[in-house]
């Protein structure tokens, strides 16, 4: 459960972050948060757009300064993604862009990959878990976040997702599409709807 400072609107909330329209940056797709999304921080859940440049934000390598908070021009996508709650570790429902990436950390990757955590690209997600797609949708002023190198944040509570480094390639594998669905596929056979990732195997 969220504290009811961040559920209730009615409560006392941090000055918003002092963001300005940018022109898009490079690899900010791929960085872009829809507004709601939630982080953890050093003072609990807030939603992305509260957020400010030196925030520590919750990561798999634990709590991370952030290096850059930016507004981005709409986003005027025709397809945007729709999570359910529950459907990849997240408390409640969340939107996700096509450049954004899902890490899963399951053993099932170590066995198929030789990578422990990989990264798949969000629209190959589209129909398992109750995830699909949100037509005639604008992702108005999204967030984009950014690191002083890759990261993988968690989101909702549980979910893990992905936000490049400056320099492009990173530590962790990018699946491809075909890969990604190999990986699904056996998630859904095997796993029978249990947790795609441990919690534990992160703190």
């Amino acid at each position: 459960m969220f504290p009811s400072s961040v559920l209730d609107p009615s409560s006392p909330r941090r000055a918003v972050s002092p963001l300005t329209p940018t022109q898009r940056p490079a690899r900010a797709f791929e960085r872009t948060f829809a507004p709601g999304t939630l982080l953890e921080t050093d003072n609990g859940w807030h939603t992305v757009e509260n957020l400010q440049p030196g925030d520590r934000v919750r990561t798999l390598r634990g709590m991370i300064a952030l290096s850059q908070v930016r507004r981005q021009p709409p986003d005027r996508s025709q397809l945007h993604w729709h999570v359910p709650a529950g459907s990849l570790g997240n408390c409640s429902d969340m939107r996700l862009n096509a450049g954004q990436r899902v890490a899963i950390l399951n053993p099932l990757c170590k066995h198929l990959f030789g990578d422990s955590l990989v990264l798949l690209p969000v629209p190959t997600v589209t129909g398992c878990f109750g995830v699909r797609t949100t037509a005639g949708f604008t992702l108005r002023c999204g967030i984009a976040i950014a690191f002083h190198e890759e990261e993988v944040v968690f989101a909702h509570t549980g979910s893990l997702l992905h936000v490049p480094g400056p320099q492009g390639a990173g530590r962790h594998r990018h699946l491809s599409y075909r890969e990604s669905r190999i990986l699904l596929a056996h998630l859904l056979q095997k796993l029978s709807g249990a947790p795609l990732f441990s919690a534990a195997m992160c703190r």
